[in-house]
């Protein structure tokens, strides 16, 4: 296949390394998933989610169709008929080798593809074409081919390519742009329907395997469905009448499905709609078995719509027909089960609002549903576990059948002056309470308000989980019923204490239950064989209990009034010990805020499993607090991380890293250093505003949310929902269990006063994912902060607003570590901020800058984390999490070599935002700042100035280059100037000189501007230490343009430099444009900062915009463009014709362009890539160690090229 190039006696090969782009082809046999993506075909295991074979099929058309059948053998290994645009090929896979093979290498027809079939006796290839016509078409006998390679040795690989090893080396012999060819299908018979239109759809159904039954049923442009075949009836003029047509859409027909076992024939259109249809017959007809029994089936049919079903928000792109169910999915990302007539059976989004542009399902007994999607994911889902769970109401409740003969208090509406009565004659001593206590649940009562007691019946105040199916319940009359399948209800215990007033907390094991009482007591519940009795109680404070937290397993916290936190650790009864004991370990005050209400979690440290030496809580003002377990006050505060609404959940996890969650639906990560809380990264759950709690199973992180009136279980890696059961919403008791054997999850809450439940397996959601996503829409900006051993480090940007981050792994394949969704808007631009010769490096901290539309900034901190020992060690044995009843064989910190890079190894810190404000108003409330939400900052550039200080240069949509300052030491940023540019500003960069600071521009009126910077990098050095930057004594300096250049015609979307070791100041630029033009200019720089650009030559390079350049070494360059082409330049210093301007070169005569063209830049190598809509490209160092006994004269880059998607080449230069 062309990969390379061999001209001017250079070889130039380019070796496929991954490839993450839309998912457009799907096909599922038995435990294997075959997909399409690119120009690629992967083999995955569904079970495991493991890649076990990847190949590159076509040169440049993309695949949209898999066909998959056993082999001639049927000796499990699988036939795959692959077709794309205008080319076909088939591959056979092995599962014992797991190995791809190509039979038929690619072969073109001159007509769109839009289905395909391989007949029965494997020689012919029966093709759907876009014109609505049936090609037949002679193939090499495939069972021939089958045999011929069943004879070579076993480890041959025959044009195979195993994940395992490295990807096949492809390069190009003859045509630089790729036009050539491995030659068009042989046509022996062909059809077509009367209706010659442009098809947007069709599927080719041969139920017995034969050219002489073929059916096409074609969605023409007439929003049409015509059923026709090629042996159907002809007109005067040959061409085949319709047998059947098919009304109702009112949009395009993007695809039809047909179940032959059903009988149904399912359509999808841009109209949103899915229409089945059935086909009907007199008489009974057994399935067909020959091409004349297929004949009379199509012929005796009467086909009739059955339903049309609206379900999804945009247009619907793929439909499934199972014998239950019927799938379909679309543009909004939803997934929707359909009964068989015609009602929503369940609906959830599938891919966080990409596009599903693919759907296949595994048959029995897995019942697997793979869907595949833009954002370059493919996951499996579980059908089972797709009908909605309903909560089942507890019945036969005891205190229903009974009134309580308790009494409630209830402030009587008697007047003010007979409700308090003031006593002249004696005055009675109060102890006034504190200002804050005034907002407390228990103030203390003031004895003149009267109250008159009313009767209520009895109704329960909280419930918990002791087990998977054993529940407790508190009524308000103080009784303890426990709910368990043996028993049903059983009063198990009363106390007085719990009338009115309790909360409940059961430990991780379920072994003790903690009561909290309106008096301040707390007791201790043991449980055992179902029975509930009475061990221990401790006083936690002299009033009210606002909140209980087990720690450990036998630690506990209490909340008392005054913010009084008291931890009691209960020493059961065993053999040294005749009773159960609480002793108080420690003390605590929670800070001053208007509710009392926390949670807390112990923090271990990460290497060791001594005693914890740390406490963070969090509490209703949304803040977090850091506590020494022998200090009483916290260390440090983080104030209203989690806004007003308070902090909800708090988990110690992987590695000593804090999780917290809270009202505001966030998940934030923090990290203890020094005695402070070092606030890590914040992820927004999609679709919720609550995150009530924070578990761990299997070693994933899960967050239990409400989203109005239901509860959903979310998974934060993966970012997909779970489960969601409507419950009422948050405001109510509830718990959760996980039975950790099972993979069992069983919830129960209260709703109107009633104990509801509900259990299902997590086992069957949470299913391997089998690829892991990259963006949803396209990714704007790339960069590679760390090298780590032989693992690449990426952090891209995205128009989606999110930041990911990923690692590039020697086998070729790409690890998800997270996801920070903390931008308003895309994320346009993104840089590392560089170090120089003035400042140090830390190879363990980069400082990265992204920036985009609402003209936002912020600044990171990415830093790695490198544990030795961390393979023997396991969760922390002293927290409360789930993570410490794992199943065997699920280990939380490693899988696999301990050397290679976890997602947690990585932290990306946000230190610190601006936004560009237009102004402010007040009133005698608030004041009201307002935002800019029509600049976009489109470019990047930072560098260090100093040790603390950095400058953040941004280019700006509204026409100025902006220059921001920042502060390390107490992480601010501050605007200290502006420039105007004249026109929309699309990047800049810095010059790297040996004296001043330089940066360059580029903008939509194909100007490349040069600017003087030093004068702001002399006056950011002269700043003080004070944090308030806007009172800073002198005026800061505007940068000076230095020269302007006209280098293209219209904008400038690519700019990369190359500099000179032996010669600091002459430094080779190359620029591309939106003229499709590649320009070459020579730059000086002189003292004084004089800049000279000096114009060496410009060439139409690529057929449309270009977007990306850079330099692989002094004499070659690499480029893309929209046409997803990469061509390789090698750029000549000869003395050739130059031209003074090159907007003249653009319309100078083709003659004399070609002449400059072959004596400057010469294409020397070129290859097609799997990326739409290419934003540009990065050049890296390949690793030394895999080049090991290459020449020195051989040239190896590493080159990411990202847009739609993204994909590695690594791109070697030998010279011949």
């Amino acid at each position: 296949m062309p990969g390379g190039g061999r001209m001017g006696g250079v070889a130039v090969t380019f070796t496929h390394r991954l490839l993450n782009t839309h998912i457009t082809a799907l096909s599922v046999k038995e435990n294997l998933v075959f997909i399409g993506e690119g120009q690629h075909c992967h083999a995955h295991d569904v079970l495991s989610g493991r890649q076990l074979s990847s190949t590159q099929v076509f040169c440049a058309a993309v695949v949209h169709g898999l066909s998959g059948q056993a082999s001639p053998a049927h000796d499990g290994s699988w036939l795959l008929l692959v077709f794309g645009q205008k080319s076909l090929a088939v591959l056979l896979f092995s599962p014992d080798q797991e190995k791809f093979f190509v039979l038929l290498e690619e072969r073109n027809v001159e007509d769109w593809i839009i289905d395909a079939g391989l007949e029965k006796d494997l020689a012919h290839v029966v093709v759907a074409t876009g014109h609505n016509s049936l090609l037949r078409c002679e193939i090499p006998d495939l069972a021939v081919c089958y045999k011929n390679l069943s004879k070579k040795t076993s480890g041959d690989e025959l044009h195979s390519c195993p994940v395992t090893q490295k990807s096949r080396t492809v390069s190009l012999v003859s045509d630089i742009h790729m036009s050539d060819r491995k030659g068009d299908l042989s046509i022996v018979a062909q059809a077509a329907c009367v209706e010659r239109c442009v098809l947007f759809s069709g599927h080719l159904v041969m139920m017995t395997g034969h050219w002489e039954s073929a059916v096409l049923m074609a969605g023409t442009m007439a929003l049409q469905v015509m059923v026709w075949g090629p042996w159907a009836t002809r007109d005067s003029e040959g061409k085949v009448l319709p047998l059947h047509c098919l009304e109702g859409h009112q949009g395009s027909i993007f695809s039809i499905t047909f179940s032959s076992s059903q009988g149904l024939i399912a359509t999808t259109s841009d109209d949103r709609s899915l229409r089945v249809w059935e086909v009907k017959h007199k008489a009974k007809i057994l399935p067909p078995i020959n091409p004349e029994e297929e004949q009379e089936y199509w012929r005796s049919a009467t086909i009739i719509e059955k339903f049309a079903s609206y379900g999804h928000r945009a247009r619907v792109w793929r439909s499934l027909i199972f014998p239950t169910w019927i799938i379909s999915v679309g543009e909004d990302s939803v997934v929707c089960v359909w009964e068989h007539s015609g009602t929503l059976a369940a609906s959830w989004n599938g891919h966080d609002g990409a596009s599903i542009w693919s759907v296949a399902a595994c048959e029995d007994p897995l019942d697997r549903l793979i869907t595949g999607s833009s954002d370059g994911s493919v996951k499996s889902w579980c059908l089972n576990a797709a009908v909605p769970i309903i909560a089942k109401l507890m019945s036969d409740l005891p205190w229903n059948d009974e009134h309580s003969t308790e009494k409630c208090s209830e402030v009587t509406t008697e007047s003010v002056e007979n409700s308090i009565a003031f006593n002249s004659g004696k005055t009675e001593e109060y102890n006034v309470p504190e200002s804050h206590e005034l907002f407390e649940d228990n103030c203390i009562e003031i004895p003149s308000l009267r109250r008159k007691p009313v009767a209520v019946a009895d109704f329960p105040r909280c419930i918990s989980l002791v087990a998977e199916d054993m529940v407790l319940v508190i009524t308000n009359s103080g009784k303890l019923y426990s709910h368990n399948p043996e028993t049903f209800w059983h009063l198990e215990y009363e106390d007085e204490r719990f009338k009115n007033y309790a909360i409940m907390e059961a430990n991780p094991d379920g072994r003790c239950v903690a009561v909290g009482t309106l008096g301040g007591t707390v007791v201790i519940l043991q449980v055992a064989e179902r029975s509930v009795r009475p061990e221990v109680e401790v006083v936690g404070s002299s009033g009210k209990v606002f909140a209980l937290q087990w720690l450990t397993m036998d630690r506990i916290l209490v909340l008392g009034t005054v913010g009084l936190m008291t931890t009691w650790e209960i020493q059961t009864k065993d053999k040294s010990r005749d009773h159960t004991s609480a002793c108080r370990i420690s003390t605590h005050y929670l800070p001053v805020s208007m509710h009392r209400w926390l949670c807390a979690v112990y923090v271990t440290p990460i290497m060791t499993k001594i005693a914890p030496q740390h406490l963070v809580c969090g509490d209703r003002a949304g803040s977090l607090h850091l506590y020494a377990l022998n200090e009483p006050k916290p260390q440090h505060s983080l104030q209203g991380v989690h806004g007003k609404n308070g902090v909800t959940s708090v988990l110690c996890w992987h590695r000593g890293v804090v999780y917290s969650s809270g009202r505001d639906g966030y998940i934030r990560s923090l990290r203890v250093c020094e005695g402070r809380l070092l606030l890590l990264t914040a992820t927004r759950v999609s679709g919720s505003s609550w995150v009530s709690r924070l578990i761990a199973v299997q070693g994933k992180l899960l967050a239990v949310c409400f989203y109005g009136v239901k509860l959903k279980l979310w998974s934060v890696g993966e970012e997909q929902t779970l489960l969601e059961v409507e419950c009422g919403g948050a405001h109510r008791s509830w718990d959760l269990h996980l039975c950790g054997t099972r993979g069992w999850l069983v919830c129960t809450f209260l709703k109107d006063g009633t104990p509801y439940t509900f259990s299902t397996s997590l086992s069957n959601r949470m299913l391997p994912l089998i690829r892991p996503a990259l963006h949803t829409q396209e990714t704007m900006e790339l960069r590679l902060p760390f090298q780590h051993r032989r693992e690449t480090v990426l952090l891209t940007a995205g128009e989606d607003t999110t930041l990911r981050l990923h690692a590039l792994q020697q086998q070729g394949q790409r690890q998800s570590f997270g996801v920070v969704r903390s931008h308003l808007s895309g994320v346009r631009a993104l840089c590392l901020i560089e170090e120089t010769h003035v400042t140090m490096s830390d190879n363990d901290t980069v400082w990265l800058v992204s920036a985009g539309g609402r003209a936002e900034l912020k600044v990171w901190e990415c830093s790695v984390s490198e544990f030795s020992d961390l393979a023997s060690y396991s969760a922390c044995d002293l927290c409360c999490c789930d993570v410490c009843v794992l199943p065997s064989g699920h280990d939380v910190c490693m899988e696999g070599d301990s050397s290679k890079l976890q997602p947690q190894s990585v932290i990306l810190r946000e230190v610190g935002s601006h936004m560009l404000r237009t102004g402010c108003h007040r009133n005698w409330k608030k004041q009201h700042l307002t935002l800019d939400p029509e600049t976009r900052y489109m470019g990047a550039t930072a560098f260090w100035v100093s040790s603390s200080q950095a400058l953040v240069a941004l280019a700006s949509s509204d026409g100025f280059l902006r220059i921001f300052l920042f502060l390390r030491e107490c992480e601010k940023l501050w605007e200290p100037c502006a420039v105007e540019c004249g026109s929309c500003v699309l990047s800049v960069a810095q010059l790297k000189v040996v004296t001043g600071t330089i940066l360059v521009t580029c903008s939509t009126s194909g100007h490349v501007t040069f600017w003087d910077l030093q004068a702001v990098v002399d006056w950011s050095l002269s700043l003080t230490a004070s944090e308030d930057l806007s009172h800073q004594p002198h005026q800061p300096p505007q940068p000076q343009e230095l020269t302007l250049v006209a280098a293209h015609q219209s904008g400038i979307n690519a700019i990369a430099f190359h500099y000179n070791a032996d010669d600091p100041s002459c430094i080779i630029m190359a620029t591309g444009g939106d003229d499709n033009t590649i320009s070459v200019w020579k730059v000086v720089v002189v003292e004084g900062a004089q800049v000279t650009v000096i114009h060496q030559c410009s060439v139409v390079g690529h057929a449309s915009q270009v977007s990306g350049l850079g330099w692989l070494s002094e004499n070659y360059l690499i480029s893309a463009s929209i046409d997803q082409r990469l061509i390789v330049w090698n750029f000549n210093k000869k003395d050739g014709v130059l031209w003074e301007d090159p907007i003249k070169f653009c319309n100078a005569i083709r003659e004399d362009r070609a002449a400059e063209e072959h004596q400057l830049l010469m294409p020397v190598g070129c290859r097609f890539t799997g990326v739409p809509d290419v934003k540009g490209l990065i050049v890296s160092d390949v690793d030394e160690t895999e080049n090991v006994g290459h020449k020195s004269h051989r040239i190896d880059k590493r080159v990411f090229v990202y847009g739609m998607g993204l994909q590695v080449f690594d791109v070697s230069i030998t010279s011949l």
